[in-house]
Formats: C-alpha cells, structure tokens, sequence
C-alpha cells in the first residue's frame, strides 16, 4: 500500500510540475486575438486587458494571427493608428459579429493596428528573426544583458507586455518589466538606431498614479518631460536608449511562472503529507 501511494504521489508530482513549466519549444508561428465585449463602448481601452484581448502579440516571422470577432457589434483590423491613420499594411474590412479575420506577418517589426469604427480600440503586433535578434544580442554583449535579466528576476521583476498598449518609433520593445520594489515599469527597447518616440497607454490595475494622477518618467537613469493624456504617456527618446522608466505609487505585477511554481510545490507538499497520514492510519492485519 505505502509502495503505490508513494508511486502515485510521484507521478502526480511530475505532472503538476510538467503543467506549470513553460515549454521550450512555445509556438510563435499564430496568435489569435478577440474583441472585448462591449468594445464599441469608449472606455475599454481603459481595462487590464485593453479593447483585444490580447492587446500585443508576438510572433516570428512567417507567423499567422486571427482576429475573431466575439462582439455584438462590427469592427475592422486596420494597421496604423488612429492618429495618423491606415498605413495600407493590412486591412480587414467590415468583421461582422462571429466572423474571424487572418494576416500573414512576412517581415519582422512592430504593426500598430485599430479599428475604424471605434478608433480607441487600438492593439499591436511585433514580429521578430530569432536569428537575427540573436546576432545583434551577442553584438551589443548578451551576457550583459543576461546578467541584467538576473538582477531584475532577483528583484521581484515581471514581464507585463501583455497589459499595455505600446508603440515606439525607433526600434522594438524587448519587454517591460514590473518592479514592486521601487513602483517601475521598466520598458526596455532593443535597436533604437535612431530618435523616438514611446507612446504607451498605462493600466492602473498594473501600475497607480500618484495622488494627483501623474507618474514621473526616466529615460537612462535621468529625469525627462514628457507628454500625458489621460492613462497615456508620450516620451522622446535619442537613439541608442535602452531604458525608459515610469514611477508611479505602486506597481503589481501578474501571476508568473514563478509564482505558479511555488504554489505547486505547496500542492504537493499538502499532498504528500495527507498521503502520508492516510497510510499511517490505515489499520495493519
């Protein structure tokens, strides 16, 4: 009995590890992204998860995504912004409700899209070459930049693309980070050959304004002005800038993979205990 409880426990234990560990091998080749209901009412731009669920995506080159339309009402996928209008990459018409639309991403960059008929829904897609990002990583020094992913992994860091709506002018966001201990948002960009500019709408479930609803912005360590309307800030940067980072009150990050570690190593710790009292109670003839 104590011998198949045991081999029980173990291969329950491999499986919940398996379950909670990202695989190596994740597919970056499609993306599916839906409507928000209700997002032909302005103020879903406002929420966690933005007007698309999700609001970014990443994909390698040669990669797929489909937008389905879960809404009541019609909207478009159209790339550009609304501030500046389509830019004629791709363009779905008319999705009626329960309709789906699909863009093939052939070159790598980043794709702002919105919907024309309701123009604050706004998302983006950033396609990457792995191999291409490799080469340059290694340039620039990769195990710099490896050490520093350390550094902010020991700092309590998350990795929060998912929750903001973010475009910049010059180079690509290689992600942004949540630091709990000084209420940041890190956002780390990659190839910034040139000036640009950050626009990035903030989510205040992530990171919370200071009492009079303002944030502060560093641009490589140094204090900088910059432009805010409303949830949404707009930062110039030079070229060769790798950090832009906002101050707010507070910042909570999301339930990462560490954390679903931890949690189940508690599961099986309260599982192998409970296995254990139960052989122990179990009357021996």
């Amino acid at each position: 009995m104590r011998k198949s409880g045991y081999l029980s426990f173990s291969l329950l234990a491999i499986f919940v590890v398996i379950a909670v560990t990202p695989s190596a091998f994740a597919d970056h080749m499609s993306a599916t992204v839906t409507n928000a209901p209700g997002s032909s009412t302005p103020g879903c731009e406002t929420t966690a998860d933005g007007c698309f669920i999700p609001s970014m995506v990443t994909l390698d080159i040669g990669g797929e995504v489909t937008w389905e339309n879960d809404d009541t009402a019609a909207h478009t996928v159209t790339s550009g912004t609304p501030t500046e209008g389509p830019d004629g990459i791709f363009d779905s018409s008319l999705v009626m409700a329960g309709s789906s639309f699909s863009h093939v991403f052939e070159e790598a960059g980043s794709y702002d899209y919105f919907c024309m008929v309701h123009p604050w829904m706004q998302g983006m897609v950033m396609v990457s070459a792995e191999e291409m990002v490799h080469d340059e990583e290694m340039a620039h020094g990769d195990m710099e930049e490896m050490a520093h992913g350390d550094d902010h992994a020991a700092m309590g860091v998350e990795d929060l693309s998912d929750q903001f709506v973010a475009t910049v002018t010059s180079g690509v966001i290689h992600h942004i980070g949540g630091n709990t201990d000084d209420s940041t948002l890190l956002v780390h960009l990659f190839g910034a050959d040139d000036d640009g500019e950050l626009k990035i709408t903030l989510n205040r479930d992530i990171i919370t304004p200071f009492d009079d609803g303002s944030y502060f912005v560093l641009v490589e360590g140094q204090e900088v002005e910059f432009m805010q309307m409303g949830n949404t800030i707009h930062v110039d940067y030079e070229a060769g800038t790798e950090r832009i980072e906002i101050v707010g009150s507070h910042v909570v990050p999301e339930f990462g993979t560490i954390a679903m570690i931890i949690l189940a190593v508690a599961i099986i710790s309260i599982i192998a205990i409970t296995a254990k009292t139960r052989t122990t109670l179990i009357p021996k003839f």
